[in-house]
């Protein structure tokens, strides 16, 4: 207080400090901006993750491209591992590398590329019935498997980069995966069958023993609806793994009798519908495409375009299985559905809509 010159005394303007209800209305404000604001935060987040992810594929796209160019063809899927004949081609045996170390020298990564000894498995040291040793122990490539690269990774999907599951030895793990087919062409053995099998192979990304490398004279449907790599994820079975890898893949199960490729760790087939899990019924997750992307997943067209799936894309469970049941033909009443026409290089259906 001051007192004036007729001794009256004036009371200054005392300032005062927030009430506890003005402050819980300030928390309160402050509180619903952040509720606001974090999703928007997130999804911004997502957005450019799902850009890192789409341009991870259309590097892959450009890579294919480059590689078809000089080749004439596109890169096996994966190189199958049978009883191993020093063939690296054969039906019988390869070297378990596959569509990923192929492009390498196409994504700047000639000098790694270099290192692999294409002659040599992607396996532990290796003998014949016999017990001689094989050509090749392939100890120097499964460290070289081992290499991760971004590349290999969408941003979204939570896995490790690298992984030995107790079959597939330890490598670089892949959030990406060629594509072998529209349905599996593997049933009924590896040889049985062998004619019927073929028909079923018809992506762009098979096994040796699935016809051979193919090249754009072989996409009949045409590039842009045509898959050749699909966007795959981690946590698709019961244990919460996948199988996903870049370099090649090879299975423990057998050293040197019976099937030992793990082509399902390089490639996918459109048979089992996108993101479904093993515990949501799915008996084969390891060949299904998906993602962590909300609604569908990313996919690289054979004409190096990317383009995002909806998961709730048509999609047939009844399973076209040979000559005498062709996809232009309905089973049960099901027609051969629009998800698989994506994976076939060559049923001649019309794709619209997708």
């Amino acid at each position: 207080m001051l007192q004036n010159s007729n001794g009256n005394v004036r009371r200054c303007g005392n300032a005062r400090g927030f009430t506890l209800i003005e402050l819980l209305v300030v928390i309160a404000i402050i509180a619903i901006l952040i509720a606001l604001l974090l999703p928007a935060v997130q999804q911004a987040r997502e957005a450019a993750r799902r850009t890192q992810c789409k341009n991870n594929l259309k590097q892959f796209g450009l890579a294919l491209h480059n590689y078809h160019d000089v080749y004439q063809f596109f890169p096996l899927g994966h190189h199958y591992m049978g009883t191993f004949d020093n063939d690296i081609l054969d039906v019988d045996g390869g070297s378990a590398f596959g569509w990923g170390w192929s492009i390498l020298p196409f994504l700047d990564q000639g000098g790694l590329f270099d290192q692999f000894n294409a002659e040599q498995q992607i396996a532990e040291n290796r003998v014949d019935t016999d017990g001689n040793a094989l050509p090749g122990n392939g100890l120097t490539n499964q460290a070289l498997a081992a290499t991760v690269l971004p590349l290999f990774s969408c941003p979204s999907d939570a896995k490790p980069t690298t992984r030995n599951d107790g079959e597939v030895r330890p490598s670089a793990t892949s959030s990406y995966q060629g594509n072998a087919s529209s349905y599996n062409g593997y049933h009924g053995g590896n040889r049985d069958n062998h004619h019927v099998q073929l028909y079923r192979r018809n992506g762009l990304l098979g096994r040796t023993n699935a016809g051979g490398p193919r090249n754009m004279r072989d996409v009949l449907d045409g590039s842009s609806n045509t898959v050749i790599v699909a966007e795959t994820k981690w946590n698709m079975q019961n244990n919460g793994l996948n199988r996903s890898r870049f370099y090649g893949a090879m299975d423990r199960s057998s050293m040197f009798m019976g099937a030992m490729g793990a082509t399902n760790a390089l490639c996918l087939n459109g048979e089992w519908a996108m993101n479904w899990t093993q515990p949501e019924g799915n008996p084969q997750p390891h060949r299904t495409a998906g993602s962590a992307h909300l609604g569908g997943a990313h996919f690289l067209f054979a004409d190096g375009s990317v383009k995002f799936v909806s998961e709730y894309i048509q999609h047939s469970t009844s399973a076209w299985r040979g000559v005498n049941n062709r996809f232009d033909r309905d089973v049960n009443g099901q027609t051969y559905g629009l998800y698989q026409r994506l994976f076939s290089r060559n049923d001649n259906l019309p794709v619209n809509n997708f």
